[in-house]
């Protein structure tokens, strides 16, 4: 009988854990923008050659002195593809899933397999003689527990990371174009 207690107490633990997560968020949007004293033509073909990509991304060599990166035929646009490998951030990719021409670049982003992915897109708007960027992430959790409790330190981690890929970006395109 002390068996089926103990078993109870761990099911309703549980379930406890799963009915709170209820009520955490499920859905997110991130939404970050910078100012970039470039045309949206240079700022534009700048962003959607992945070979610039290293140049600013926030995972890079920067956290991962082991990474190796390798580059897809197709070096803009649509298809585009930046693999990497490296002993702390695993192997992945970066993919250029949607281009259009100086409106916006959509990319997919797989870590391991798989086991960790992620879409986001940027956004170029023509702002006097500048670029107004903006990188846009959304999506949703589901129902998974875990993730609804993790959901807040992932926005909060994905809002510096875009701030710092920002503040690389916009050096980078205004000191290389």
């Amino acid at each position: 009988m002390k068996l089926f207690t103990v078993f109870v107490a761990i099911l309703g633990f549980f379930a406890l854990v799963f009915i709170v997560s209820l009520f955490f968020p499920h859905q997110y949007r991130i939404e970050k923008s910078t100012l970039i004293n470039k045309p949206v033509s240079s700022t534009f073909g700048y962003m959607n050659n992945i070979k610039n990509w290293s140049d600013w991304s926030p995972w890079n060599t920067s956290i991962d002195s082991s990474m190796v990166s390798f580059y897809s035929p197709t070096a803009s646009g649509a298809g585009s593809t930046h693999y990497f490998r490296g002993g702390l951030v695993g192997s992945g990719r970066f993919k250029i899933t949607e281009s259009i021409p100086n409106q916006k670049i959509h990319y997919d982003l797989s870590i391991n397999e798989g086991l960790m992915h992620s879409e986001a897109t940027f956004y170029f708007k023509s702002v006097n003689d500048g670029t107004q960027l903006f990188w846009v992430d959304s999506g949703d959790v589901g129902l998974n527990p875990l993730f609804r409790y993790l959901l807040p330190s992932k926005i909060s981690e994905t809002e510096h990371n875009f701030e710092d890929g920002l503040k690389a970006i916009k050096l980078a395109a205004e000191t290389k174009l």
